[in-house]
């Protein structure tokens, strides 16, 4: 997680066409950030299906956990599971995730704190249920839905469609941008008693090391309480980017995820509920 969370490097390929706008203008920071966390998802999917190959093992078990709570997911929303739904919702969550996750890695940052790649999450999303939405009422009982309930709602209808691709691109930025900004806020902080976190971390491994060395290294009661202590300030900020990077991250990610299923299992209801499945 990178503490200069509003520097950015880059390029502008077209300007010499007249392309000048900010919207032909490259962010070469987050294409490397984005890039790396799809080479580590694309990495940890084929360690998975090297482990299931294998038969079942810790890794194995592992990712079968993490498939069928994806799984559940998908069904508890429509009621039934259909593939293409759990396929495309996964990739979302699992993207979204290690988009914010790739911060904890050293000279990376979180993709999704520019506003363009959570603009492209939301697009994907919308794009998506829009499609599925036309697919399962075909093109006239699409548009009629924007006439409901009667057809001068039409404008407002259309506005508050669109407005989901930004409800949920912004909510994911300022949740990830603000996350940034706080542990800036704690690096600052922290900078300022950096001696006594030396300190603090000699005392600590020297008597850590004692009382291993002589087998009487407590697991309980007062002695436990201040090495934990101890031992809390002296990796305070790594407990806190591991907390804005991993369990924000998880918990933005679910929260992407559940806003698509939701959008798509009352986009699609009236057409499926008439479908055995």
């Amino acid at each position: 997680m990178s503490v200069s969370i509003f520097d950015y490097y880059q390029i502008r390929p077209l300007e010499n066409l007249g392309f000048t706008h900010f919207f032909w203008t490259i962010n070469l920071d987050t294409l490397r950030d984005t890039w790396a966390a799809m080479i580590l998802f694309f990495s940890l999917v084929c360690i998975g299906r090297w482990a299931l190959k294998r038969g079942p093992n810790r890794i194995s078990i592992l990712f079968e956990v993490v498939v069928r709570f994806l799984m559940n997911t998908t069904k508890d929303a429509f009621g039934f599971f259909e593939f293409r739904y759990f396929a495309f919702v996964s990739s979302l969550f699992l993207f979204t995730l290690f988009c914010c996750i790739i911060g904890l890695f050293p000279f990376l940052d979180e993709a999704t704190r520019d506003l363009n790649t959570t603009l492209a999450i939301g697009l994907s999303s919308f794009c998506y249920v829009q499609y599925q939405k036309i697919r399962a009422h075909g093109i006239l009982g699409y548009s009629k839905e924007y006439l409901q309930p009667f057809f001068l709602l039409a404008p407002i209808n259309i506005v508050g469609e669109l407005a989901k691709i930004a409800s949920m691109s912004f909510r994911l930025f300022g949740n990830i941008l603000g996350g940034g900004v706080v542990f800036m806020m704690m690096v600052n902080f922290v900078q300022g008693y950096a001696n006594y976190f030396l300190v603090l971390a000699v005392i600590y491994f020297a008597l850590h090391t004692l009382l291993a060395h002589v087998n009487l290294l407590p697991r309980e009661g007062i002695l436990a309480s201040i090495l934990s202590g101890i031992s809390v300030l002296i990796f305070f900020l790594t407990w806190a980017q591991l907390f804005f990077g991993v369990f924000e991250g998880l918990i933005q990610s679910f929260v992407v995820m559940m806003l698509t299923l939701t959008y798509l299992s009352m986009g699609i209801a009236h057409q499926e509920d008439t479908q055995p499945h």
